[in-house]
């Protein structure tokens, strides 16, 4: 292990429920994260939590083992461990009743400071809280000016909305990390940012109280 002055690195970990949500994850890690911001690194754990609300223990307790065995890898001091999950439904009651069950169990189970993403519909919701950044990935690319303005938490299906009105070429799940990548490059990521949307919210602010 590489060591600086007998101190080790540090390293937050994320895992989540797919490829194309853990990079676009990694990204805004970077722009949300208190300074300075660890190394991050990912788990490829496909374990729906937010499916899981009866099962939460055994599922956090592999994030647990699976996380410190990474940080292990990397020769680092597990720093911290952030999950995405998508509701796959709007932010009702259900996603308050979810959130605050997961992240009791987080913290119950881990060794490190956690956050969850638990995105309301899903990760493109979040996307569309930063329109500059569509057409820096595909100049086809422009959201509807009535599109900035509305509550995200409450769109049913953001990933068919962007395929719908976005433009040409068809938006892919895979072009979620290009987008997040693109909105903390020019500098559109903020913990409020233009556009609106309460789990983004939260996420931002549960990462915010890591510097305390």
């Amino acid at each position: 292990m590489s060591r600086a002055r007998g101190k080790a690195s540090s390293v937050i970990i994320v895992a989540g429920e797919s490829d194309n949500d853990r990079e676009a994850l990694r990204h805004l890690i970077r722009a949300l994260h208190p300074a300075p911001c660890p190394k991050v690194e990912m788990i490829k754990d496909k374990i729906k939590l937010a499916a899981a609300i009866d099962q939460l223990s055994p599922r956090v307790e592999t994030i647990r083992k699976n996380a410190l065995a990474r940080a292990k890898d990397c020769g680092a001091e597990l720093a911290g461990v952030v999950i995405h999950a998508d509701l796959d439904q709007v932010a009702d009651e259900t996603y308050d009743r979810v959130r605050e069950r997961v992240t009791l169990q987080l913290r119950k189970g881990l060794p490190c400071k956690s956050a969850l993403a638990l995105a309301a519909v899903e990760m493109e919701a979040w996307l569309m809280q930063f329109p500059d950044a569509f057409p820096k990935v595909r100049s086809g690319w422009t959201m509807r000016p009535e599109d900035c303005g509305k509550d995200l938490a409450y769109l049913p299906n953001p990933k068919e909305h962007l395929q719908r009105h976005l433009g040409k070429p068809l938006y892919r799940t895979s072009d979620s990390p290009l987008i997040m990548a693109a909105a903390v490059q020019h500098g559109h990521v903020s913990a409020r940012p233009s556009g609106n949307n309460r789990s983004f919210r939260d996420f931002a602010d549960e990462l915010a109280s890591w510097s305390k």
